[in-house]
């Protein structure tokens, strides 16, 4: 029995207890102490400390200090006053005295007083503001009033420099900006003269029939009577009737009519025109307003020239040339054709509209031109009211 009684006893806290001490000790003293000093404490005061101090300084003293006083002492001075006194007005009120003259004085001194204090802020508080604030605020106040208007100088400084009594004290210019109607006795007259002065006044489009007459004014568009006239008689020719125009190649009645301009568009127009003369009236042109407008490239201007050419019905093609010479005689002030027609009409009398239309567009072609009328050569200069003779 003596040999198991001494085995038993030196195997039991051999074991247990260095395991529980070795272990649990050296991971928790070396791993957490070193990580919480080394890190921390180097970031903060590397970092934060050289950042501010380095940027702001010289932004303040070195950029606004001379553009005030160097370059526009007159414009800086009103523009920047507002947004210094209502933002750092009431940081600086401990620091320095508040005056009128040192307007400049809180951006240098409420930001780095501590670091700029020995600089050039005296400068630049005390004698480059007070001169731009004495000196130059009425003058400055006129230009810059729509972007500080708040200032109680720019709202006295508005009504002091009026522009339109000057110009309105100027005599308005005689000719032909100035409307002035005349009376129905110097129409008549107007116009009595005018029929003497041209009396083969006649539609210049070529034609033989009121189909080809449609066709030509269409084609007239934003060009000269004398464009249109060297392109009808091949077209024409090629296409004597509207079923043939109504059926022939688009791209050779475009190679056709290319000269007169907008080629594409207006050989649209006059095939869907005569496609529908084809269609609607069994390839005649029809005699009245209501039928002639609903065409395809047909308005009232073409339809008054058809109308009173080709049928003898009285109207007034308002183009361009009645346009111009309506208001520059006295006729109408109107600017839209339908309205200088209606103004035509009630001027004179029925039976008269077309040969009159017709005269004053030769009128307009020959003399009254838009850009450089002919008023000394104007047979009717002595009644006109835009006369420049």
């Amino acid at each position: 029995m003596p040999p198991t009684s001494t085995k038993k006893s030196p195997k039991a806290p051999a074991k247990k207890a260095p395991k529980v001490a070795a272990k649990k000790a050296p991971k928790v003293a070396v791993k957490k102490a070193p990580k919480v000093a080394a890190k921390k404490a180097p970031k903060v005061a590397a970092k934060k400390a050289p950042k501010v101090a380095a940027k702001k300084a010289p932004k303040v003293v070195l950029k606004k200090a001379p553009r005030v006083g160097a370059k526009t002492a007159p414009k800086v001075a009103p523009k920047k006053a507002p947004k210094v006194e209502a933002k750092k007005a009431p940081k600086t009120a401990g620091n320095k005295k508040a005056t009128a003259t040192a307007q400049k004085a809180p951006k240098a001194g409420g930001k780095k007083a501590a670091t700029a204090a020995a600089g050039k802020p005296p400068k630049a508080v005390v004698h480059k503001p007070a001169k731009a604030a004495v000196v130059k605020s009425p003058k400055s106040t006129a230009p810059t009033s729509p972007r500080a208007s708040v200032m109680t100088s720019n709202r006295a400084a508005e009504p002091k420099s009026p522009t339109p009594p000057s110009m309105a004290a100027t005599a308005p210019k005689k000719g032909l900006e100035e409307f002035q109607r005349v009376s129905n006795e110097t129409a008549a007259e107007i116009m009595q003269i005018l029929c003497k002065q041209y009396p083969n006044a006649q539609c210049e489009l070529l034609h033989q029939n009121p189909y080809q007459l449609l066709i030509a004014v269409i084609l007239s568009a934003q060009t000269t009577d004398a464009n249109v006239n060297k392109v009808t008689p091949q077209l024409f020719r090629r296409f004597p009737t509207a079923k043939a125009l109504a059926e022939a190649p688009i791209d050779e009645v475009k190679n056709i009519i290319r000269s007169t301009g907008y080629y594409n568009a207006k050989s649209q127009n006059i095939q869907a025109c005569a496609q529908a003369l084809v269609t609607r009236f069994g390839g005649e042109v029809p005699n009245n307003i209501e039928d002639l407008t609903n065409l395809p490239g047909v308005g009232r201007k073409t339809a008054n020239v058809v109308l009173g050419v080709a049928f003898n019905v009285p109207g007034w093609t308002v183009d361009t040339h009645v346009q111009r010479l309506s208001y520059r005689l006295g006729f109408s002030e109107e600017s839209d054709p339908a309205k200088i027609e209606t103004d035509l009409q009630k001027l004179f009398p029925e039976a008269d509209w077309t040969k009159y239309s017709i005269t004053l567009i030769w009128h307009g072609r020959r003399c009254c031109f838009a850009r450089n009328p002919n008023c000394a050569g104007c047979p009717v200069n002595r009644l006109c009211p835009s006369s420049l003779v």
